[in-house]
């Protein structure tokens, strides 16, 4: 396993977070988890997190929470990619197209295996731009070398996160959704400045089994079939 700790990156640039949310300024929460009944679990979160916000919070301070505090201090024991349980994980990916995949993928598939609804589900998502900078272990391409990197079975990526979140910041790993990077954070120390990018409605058909993304009412940017 040492060669694929061989190269690092001293990154600095922004980064896509893409959580559950709605349009008009009400955050919500989600990530790339096995167990996307967290989505459930988000919608339900939002409620117990601003009823302890105080009154003239101001936005930045919101902002934060949601996009980048909250895999730290409310969803550390969640199941994910890089993440065994023990500690938070938070993913962001380094073009939006990435991030889109990625929480489609997951959200999608969740749906997919509710049995006996025929109705239309929407999903309303932000993006947020988070500024980030840290020295990180970068695995991009070796996934050709190390296929489980982007495999269903998450033991070896698990691995790898057990290994090295004590010691290292984050990682950039190959995406297993679309051909892009993901940042994988294991600490809200590198991650700053959350700012809204563009909201999402992620739509799914239940009886058709096909989800469409739209950037606005009308524009849509992709569509999918999930088996």
């Amino acid at each position: 396993m040492k060669v694929l700790f061989d190269k690092v990156r001293d990154f600095d640039d922004d980064v896509f977070r893409n959580i559950v949310s709605l349009r008009e300024s009400q955050d919500l929460f989600d990530d790339l988890t096995v167990e996307e009944g967290a989505t459930r679990y988000a919608i339900a979160a939002e409620a117990q997190v601003k009823s302890n916000v105080p009154l003239g919070l101001i936005e930045r301070g919101f902002h934060y929470t949601t996009a980048v505090d909250y895999p730290f201090t409310k969803e550390p024991f969640l199941l994910s990619r890089y993440g065994n349980g023990s500690f938070g994980v938070w993913y962001g990916a380094l073009d939006l197209e990435t991030t889109i995949y990625e929480t489609l993928y997951h959200t999608m598939r969740e749906e997919s295996k509710v049995e006996g609804l025929t109705g239309i589900l929407k999903r309303e998502r932000a993006v947020y731009l988070v500024k980030t900078r840290a020295i990180l272990i970068d695995l991009a391409g070796k996934e050709k070398k190390y296929p489980d990197l982007i495999s269903d079975s998450y033991a070896l990526t698990q691995q790898i996160a057990e290994r090295v979140h004590k010691e290292h910041p984050g990682l950039l790993a190959p995406s297993a959704r679309y051909s892009g990077t993901n940042v994988v954070a294991f600490t809200p120390k590198i991650l700053s400045d959350p700012r809204v990018n563009c909201y999402l409605t992620y739509t799914y058909d239940y009886l058709k089994k096909t989800a469409v993304v739209e950037r606005r009412p009308g524009e849509v940017i992709l569509e999918r079939t999930f088996g």
